[in-house]
């Protein structure tokens, strides 16, 4: 580190910590680091030298003139010891965090399929046809990869607690007007805005993650947290056949309820874990305090008290103070621009993105076409062998990819950090973004086998738990590089790493909603054996990628 570290209001210049990751990941800026450097000389002489040619006041938007800019340094410097570093918390309160977290994303990504079988009761009712019918799960995709670009900002300057909390409140109320929807052009609008308001937790929950814990920590939360969203759209598929016997309205009612739990879970739950946030409300907390001379030691007390309900709901109060309108526009201005630029001008995000892309396009992929090959009328298409499920127990087919997606979390929450920590090890403690990578290789191998398993025994009509077998191998295949690509995306693009995660989310909710479009011709045409060789194909193309992330 060098002497007398660039400290500003907020923000620090990044700094490697133990196992050479950066601490802090999803700045927006690409300036800064989100957690500030603990000083290696006494404070006093830290604060004693002139601000640095590159320190931004206005960051915060006006300077106090109730605190001025070195008490606020000061501040900043003893943030990594402070209590309210959401990385000094209990363990037990981390990992609550990241259970709720992670049924939030679960919840969010299960409203993008509890619908799909009801496709065809839609497409009846409103007289559309099949590839309209298709747009229900396909606009709440497209919605999914659209939030990020309205919400990160938000995350970024005003926090993760109000990002959270005030989508899935919005969340709630677009839901329950799917479930009265009378005519299709609404349903699919509503759906979109579902999409767009779900986003915040499948988006989010990587970084809140990466708030809390330490970089050689974060491989199994981030595991743990990821099997939240991906279990969501196979359970919510499961739900919506046996809810379909009630009217296909009642899948839409009963994620309203559902949701409408689960955000008042979430308010009591979270809390701010956004680092330069909580020491914007730190600073500002400062200036409005009795005493005319803050220390400090304040960063060791309780933050201002707050009464009832409104402690448990995000505070605003500091907002129009700490946060500028220029600050507000260069944020949203480098939302919009930087992940489609880093997506098309760097080859390591763009070969992840594509194949991280071509992996959710899967898993949408089979949602709507596993029905084709286990269902009887009206899920199967008579231009292709089925094995004549009854709706009751049609929702069975899915588990042998539900089955697989839970090894794969499981394998990769055990031995993602041990194999981290291993190699960094090796490298003098200096941890590297590819060591990530371990898992995405096997699982790129794996995920081929599985499809070529599941198309051929059901292009030969073998028993049905052949083809439940390849899909369980094709589940571990898809989540073993769907979760370790985007720690690696966080690890090699920070500071960019927001940049990074909304560009990939985009490119994967664009290939999910197409993908469907064609799956059933596709396999009306080629067959079970053929298609799914075609997919395996396509899917080979994508293994020399971690070969691309070692350049």
């Amino acid at each position: 580190m060098k002497d007398g570290p660039d400290l500003e209001l907020g923000r620090v210049v990044q700094s490697k910590d133990r196992t050479g990751g950066t601490e802090g990941d999803d700045h927006l800026d690409g300036q800064t680091s989100e957690y500030p450097v603990q000083p290696e000389r006494p404070l006093d002489d830290l604060t004693a030298q002139p601000p640095s040619k590159n320190t931004r006041t206005n960051d915060l938007g006006p300077t106090p003139t109730s605190l001025s800019t070195l008490e606020a340094r000061r501040i900043t410097a003893l943030y990594p010891t402070s209590p309210h570093n959401p990385r000094n918390w209990t363990t037990k309160r981390k990992w609550i965090i990241t259970v709720t977290l992670a049924l939030t994303g679960f919840i969010s990504t299960m409203g993008s399929s509890i619908g799909i079988p009801g496709m065809h009761a839609v497409r009846d009712e409103f007289g559309v046809g099949f590839r309209v019918g298709v747009l229900i799960p396909g606009a709440y995709v497209l919605g999914l990869g659209t939030g990020p670009f309205v919400f990160a900002p938000i995350s970024e300057l005003y926090g993760r607690q109000i990002a959270y909390i005030s989508s899935q409140v919005t969340y709630c109320i677009f839901f329950l007007g799917t479930g009265f929807s009378n005519d299709m052009a609404t349903l699919i609008v509503l759906r979109f805005f579902c999409g767009v308001f779900a986003s915040v937790p499948p988006s989010l929950g990587v970084a809140t993650c990466a708030d809390i814990f330490e970089p050689s920590e974060r491989g199994k939360p981030i595991s743990i947290y990821a099997l939240g969203p991906l279990a969501g759209p196979i359970l919510g598929n499961m739900l919506g056949y046996w809810l379909l016997f009630f009217g296909w309205r009642w899948a839409y009612y009963f994620m309203t309820i559902l949701s409408t739990l689960n955000t008042i879970l979430l308010i009591a739950v979270m809390r701010e874990t956004y680092a330069p946030v909580i020491q914007k409300i730190l600073v500002y907390e400062s200036m409005h305090t009795s005493s005319s001379d803050p220390h400090p030691s304040k960063l060791s007390e309780a933050p201002r008290s707050r009464s009832g309900i409104s402690k448990l709901l995000p505070d605003l109060s500091w907002m129009p103070a700490m946060v500028s309108k220029s600050e507000m526009l260069s944020v949203y201005g480098k939302a919009f621009s930087r992940p489609p630029r880093l997506l098309f001008t760097n080859p390591v995000a763009f070969a992840f993105s594509m194949y991280y892309a071509y992996l959710y396009g899967l898993i949408y992929l089979f949602l709507t076409t596993i029905p084709l090959l286990f269902g009887s009328p009206p899920f199967s298409d008579e231009g292709l062998f089925t094995y004549g499920w009854p709706q009751g127990t049609l929702p069975l087919s899915y588990l042998g990819l539900g089955l697989g997606f839970c090894s794969a979390a499981i394998v990769a929450a055990n031995n993602q950090d041990r194999i981290y920590k291993s190699l960094s090890r090796r490298n003098g403690d200096k941890g590297q973004p590819e060591y990530r990578l371990v898992l995405t290789q096997t699982g790129m191998i794996i995920m081929p086998i599985g499809l070529f398993i599941y198309g051929w025994t059901a292009d030969s009509h073998t028993h049905w738990i052949a083809p439940i077998i390849g899909q369980y191998i094709i589940g571990i295949g898809l989540i073993l590089p769907f979760n370790t690509i985007q720690n690696f995306l966080v690890d090699a693009f920070h500071p960019y790493s927001a940049a990074a995660i909304a560009g990939a989310t985009l490119a994967r909710s664009i290939v999910a909603c197409i993908l469907p479009l064609f799956a059933t011709e596709m396999f009306v045409k080629l067959d079970w054996g053929w298609g799914n060789t075609l997919l395996a194909c396509v899917a080979i193309l994508g293994v020399p990628c971690p070969l691309v992330g070692r350049i």
